[in-house]
């Protein structure tokens, strides 16, 4: 429509400015062959030129605007400013910028070139993109379409199918209840069944229960009388491995040195060796269950010559009494042709220091010819295994409960404590207490025991005096030789 209306303002600007022309030529013409006429026909005739030349330029300004509306001609916004500011008062010239204006609008503010071309342009690319837009949306509502028929053929195979599974589970359901019933009443007279074989087990059961009870009461009388057989047996074992150490094992058989050397009638035939020590008793002691020694000593030195004859030392005591010939001697950890072997239980503190001292018990042990055959230590772990050589169980410290709970270490190891000491006396192992075995086992109070490992001490090995040299006197007429030398044999 715009371009109908600029092709009509052209149409008439090119048909006036034809008629202009023609009445300027005829104007001229006429003034030319009236020349002659009065002045006042020639001054109207250039008067009417001048309008028709004004009005001429004034088209052309219009051209000039209606080219920069139709963009054939590009102009800046301040010429089209001036161009419309020199129409004012025009109505037509104001409509058509009025519209101009309003149209340009849907061009948007970003765009710079704006005319009735551009904004054609503008609408036909907005038009394309919306009708490829329209295709696109065309296709993906065919694709929709098919996606929906296709959900609604596989819902409906899928309903149809659900509906046969329907009918066969139906069909299923029938049929095992028929069956449910038919399992039901053999089930309740199975029951009836049971019931009446559990009335009749019960009776049984009954009747076996008293029987079995019975039988109980005699196993239990007689586990009770084994148990009071084994006891009895395990004394009578205990007695009787104990008579070779309830005995006194040799004698003293001459006392010299003012009572600081002594001779014994146990030697190298009787596996003696240096380092034993012995406690002296009385000499009409036999069994040494309660009694207190008089005094202790030390073999330090086995006559090579003789089968029964060695020289000891008498140790140091706080309260000496005088040793005698004939007294007799005995040591737990020594027995003629044997070793003794040793078990010990718990935390061995010898010197009250709070410290385990089980490796000096264990030295002291090897030192008077025994062996330790199982060694339980506080934290629960246990070397070795009682045997038929075990004589003795040596009994440490006894563990606290503190804070009315035991440990991990305290618990295994009382357990295991209770088990050892329980087979120990089926062995007819006898227990003895720590004290009772190192005052057999060390010289006297007055004699420093010397600790071992990472306890040992350079003070407690302090230099000690040289035992006195046998007597070159007369000795027992029992090993006296013609000059008055002990005799080899």
């Amino acid at each position: 429509m715009a371009r109908d209306r600029n092709l009509s303002v052209w149409q008439a600007y090119v048909v006036v400015m034809s008629f202009v022309s023609l009445l300027c030529i005829g104007a001229l013409c006429y003034t030319v062959f009236q020349s002659g006429t009065n002045y006042k026909t020639v001054e109207a005739a250039q008067t009417q030129a001048r309008a028709a030349d004004e009005k001429h330029r004034e088209e052309v300004k219009k051209t000039q605007l209606l080219e920069m509306v139709l963009g054939s001609t590009s102009s800046s916004q301040a010429e089209f400013d001036q161009l419309t500011q020199s129409f004012s008062g025009n109505a037509e010239i104001a409509k058509i910028q009025k519209n101009y204006v309003s149209d340009m609008g849907l061009l948007g503010p970003n765009v710079s070139e704006k005319n009735y071309r551009k904004l054609v342009e503008t609408l036909m690319q907005t038009v394309r993109e919306r009708n490829l837009q329209v295709d696109a949306q065309a296709k993906r509502e065919e694709d929709l379409k098919v996606k929906y028929d296709a959900t609604i053929k596989q819902e409906t195979d899928a309903r149809e199918a659900e509906r046969k599974r329907a009918n066969e589970l139906a069909q299923q359901l029938e049929q095992t209840q028929v069956a449910y019933t038919q399992k039901e009443k053999e089930r309740q007279e199975e029951i009836t069944k049971i019931q009446t074989e559990r009335q009749r087990l019960a009776q049984q059961a009954e009747t076996e229960k008293r029987t079995y009870l019975s039988e109980i009461d005699k196993l239990t009388k007689k586990r009770d009388d084994l148990a009071r057989q084994n006891e009895l047996l395990g004394k009578q074992l205990e007695e009787i491995k104990g008579e070779d150490f309830q005995y006194v094992q040799g004698k003293i058989t001459e006392v010299v040195d003012g009572g600081q050397t002594v001779y014994l009638n146990l030697g190298r035939a009787d596996g003696l060796r240096a380092g034993v020590r012995f406690s002296v008793l009385d000499d009409d002691t036999s069994q040494v269950a309660d009694v207190e020694p008089k005094a202790r000593i030390e073999v330090v030195e086995v006559n090579q010559q003789t089968d029964h004859l060695s020289r000891a030392r008498v140790l140091p005591s706080r309260s000496p009494q005088t040793i005698l010939r004939g007294d007799r001697i005995y040591s737990p950890a020594w027995q003629p042709g044997r070793k003794v072997s040793f078990g010990l239980v718990g935390k061995l503190d010898i010197d009250g220091d709070g410290k385990d001292d089980r490796e000096t018990v264990k030295a002291l042990i090897a030192q008077n010819g025994g062996e330790v055959s199982v060694d339980l230590r506080p934290d629960g772990r246990m070397e070795g295994n009682l045997n038929v050589n075990t004589r003795w169980l040596v009994i440490g410290d006894e563990f606290k409960i503190l804070g009315g709970t035991l440990d991990a270490a305290t618990e295994v190891m009382g357990k295991r404590r209770v088990e050892l000491e329980q087979q120990a006396k089926s062995m007819g192992v006898s227990r003895i207490n720590l004290d009772k075995l190192m005052g057999y086992l060390r010289g006297s109070n007055v004699e420093d025991v010397v600790p071992l490992g990472n306890a040992t001490r350079a003070s407690d090995f302090k230099r000690r005096e040289a035992p006195p040299a046998p007597s070159r006197g007369r000795v027992s007429g029992l090993f006296q030789a013609p000059d008055g030398q002990a005799a080899p044999k």
